[in-house]
């Protein structure tokens, strides 16, 4: 199996115009990005700071804990959202450093999860193209997440609330967007 089959989903060059501007701003755009990122979210979407409301954690993952959901369902139903954005990067130290006995679950266990899961696929990559592909799997992973909160299923069905992955490149300073990742019965797009 090739590489593209074994991720089943695309990456398309990120555009900055991929989410409408509307007048006046407004916080339409929950933000979940890694604690540890330097993505310059406002510049890689081209917003202002009134288009935005910002979560960020260890590797960006979407976990039922309290700080994560209360987020997403403040954004979601509080400040009515139109996107949720997932955004994952390269060189991240979570993926990194999965098996750090310093670090507790969930993190480890969902990275090593899917490093796990993926095995023969990482098989023959270097290290760094395997961090790169768990990068990308844990954004694909907590889009699948953020898709089973009753909040977000509601505000897909009622309003048509958008579920982005996107990735960040440090070293090039380049976005890339994840499409074909199916949440609640729907393929993005």
């Amino acid at each position: 199996m090739d590489d593209s089959q074994s991720r089943r989903y695309s990456l398309q060059p990120l555009r900055s115009d991929f989410i409408p501007k509307i007048s006046p701003p407004r916080e339409q755009i929950l933000w979940v990005g890694c604690s540890d990122s330097s993505c310059e979210e406002l510049a890689l979407l081209d917003v202002s700071p009134d288009d935005i409301f910002q979560h960020r954690n260890l590797g960006n993952i979407l976990i039922d804990d309290l700080s994560c959901t209360t987020a997403v369902r403040y954004a979601v139903s509080a400040l009515n959202i139109d996107h949720i954005v997932i955004c994952g990067h390269y060189g991240c130290g979570i993926v990194k450093t999965a098996q750090n006995p310093g670090l507790k679950d969930p993190w480890t266990s969902i990275i090593d999860g899917l490093r796990t899961a993926h095995s023969t696929s990482l098989q023959g990559l270097t290290e760094e193209e395997q961090d790169r592909r768990l990068v990308e799997w844990n954004v694909v992973e907590q889009i699948r997440s953020v898709g089973q909160i009753p909040e977000v299923v509601d505000a897909i069905d009622r309003r048509g609330l958008k579920v982005h992955g996107v990735f960040y490149d440090s070293a090039s300073r380049r976005g890339y967007r994840v499409t074909n990742v199916g949440i609640h019965g729907r393929v993005l797009v």
